[in-house]
C-alpha cells in the first residue's frame, strides 16, 4: 500500500504575537512516516495545484493528513480534506465537514448543546472570550478570564472579528483522546495540573517552552480519577464525537462546572501529532505502540 504523508509547511511571515511552532508540522509529519514503509513525504505550501499535483504524481492509496494551516490559514484547514474528498482519494482523520464546524466555536457549541452534551453556559461572571473563529488557543491569554464587565469589555477589544462569550468554568480541566474507525473506541485522559496561579491553557502554555505558563500548566496522564468521574468524562466526550460527526482521532478538553459535571470546552478533530504532545501522547500514554496507532489510523481511512 502506498502511503503519502502530506503536510503543510510554515509561511514566510505570520501575525505578531504568533509562534513558528504552532505552524511547523515538520516533525510530526516524519513521526509519522518514519513508522509507515517506504512512506512518501509531501510539505506544500497549501495552493490548491501543489496537492492536486501530488496526489497525481504519487497516485497514494492513502492520504496520511497532516496539514492543518494551508498557506498559514488555519481558516482553510477544511479545504485539504474537501479536495481529497472532491478526488475520491481515501485519507486519514475526519472529513472536511468536521473539521470546518469543529474550528467555529460559536457553531460547535449549539450542535453540541442539541445533542445533549454537557457545554459552559452563556451568562455569568467570571466569562471567558474567545476568538470563535480560532483553534490552538490562539486570543487566549491570562486577561481572556474576566470578573466584571470592564474587564470584559476590554478583552474583547483585544479580539479581531467575532468571539465567544461563555461561563469561565474553575472546575479540573481533562484532555481526552479518542480514536476508532467511526465510534471511539479507544481513549486515555490526561489531567492539567495548573500552578501558581494559572487557570487556563494560553497560547503561550501551548507554544512557547521558555514561558512562565508553559511550565505551570502540564499534563499528566494515568492520574488519580475516580472511577464515576472518569465515566463521567468519557461520556461527554464521546457524546461530543458523535455530536460532530468525527472519525479516526480526535481531542476533547473537558472541564467541570461547579456541579462538577464534566463539560466539553473544545472539539479538536485535527490534534497535534508531535511527540511528546497531543494525540501521540495520549495513544502512548494508553500503552499502544506509536507504530500501531499510525497503522490503524491508515486502515481506518
Amino acid at each position: 500500500m502506498k502511503i503519502l504523508v502530506l503536510y503543510t509547511l510554515p509561511p514566510e511571515a505570520f501575525d505578531h504575537g504568533r509562534s513558528r511552532s504552532e505552524f511547523d508540522l515538520n516533525e510530526a509529519a516524519h513521526g509519522v512516516a518514519e513508522v509507515i514503509p517506504d512512506a512518501i513525504l509531501a510539505g506544500v505550501r497549501g495552493e490548491p495545484r501543489e496537492i492536486l499535483d501530488a496526489v497525481s504524481r504519487h497516485k497514494p492509496d492513502v492520504v496520511f493528513n497532516v496539514c492543518e494551516a494551508p498557506l498559514g490559514r488555519g481558516d482553510r484547514e477544511a479545504h485539504v480534506a474537501a479536495l481529497l474528498e472532491w478526488l475520491g482519494v481515501r485519507f486519514t482523520g475526519s472529513g472536511h465537514e468536521t473539521l470546518a464546524l469543529c474550528r467555529r466555536k460559536d457553531l460547535v457549541k449549539p450542535v453540541l448543546e442539541a445533542a445533549g452534551v454537557p457545554v459552559p453556559r452563556r451568562n455569568g461572571f467570571p466569562c471567558i472570550v474567545k476568538p470563535a473563529g480560532e483553534d490552538a488557543s490562539v486570543g487566549i491569554h491570562a486577561h481572556s478570564v474576566c470578573d466584571d464587565q470592564q474587564a470584559l469589555t476590554c478583552a474583547r477589544g483585544l479580539i479581531d472579528g467575532p468571539v465567544v462569550v461563555e461561563e469561565f468554568l474553575d472546575g479540573r480541566e481533562f484532555a481526552v483522546s479518542l480514536w476508532g474507525p467511526t465510534t471511539p473506541e479507544f481513549h486515555s485522559i490526561g489531567e492539567l495540573k495548573f500552578k501558581h496561579g494559572l487557570r487556563l491553557v494560553t497560547y503561550a502554555a501551548k507554544w512557547d517552552p521558555q514561558s512562565a505558563e508553559y511550565g505551570n500548566s502540564p499534563i499528566v496522564y494515568n492520574g488519580d480519577i475516580e472511577p464515576a468521574l472518569r465515566d463521567a468524562i468519557l461520556h461527554s466526550a464521546r457524546a461530543a464525537w458523535i455530536a460532530v460527526g468525527a472519525r479516526s482521532y480526535i481531542r476533547v478538553d473537558v472541564r467541570l462546572n461547579a456541579g462538577g459535571v464534566p463539560c466539553v470546552l473544545d472539539v479538536n478533530p485535527n490534534p497535534d501529532l508531535s511527540p511528546g504532545a497531543g494525540i501521540r501522547l495520549g495513544v502512548t500514554s494508553a500503552g499502544w505502540e506509536w507504530g500501531q496507532f499510525v497503522r490503524k489510523v491508515i486502515e481506518w481511512a
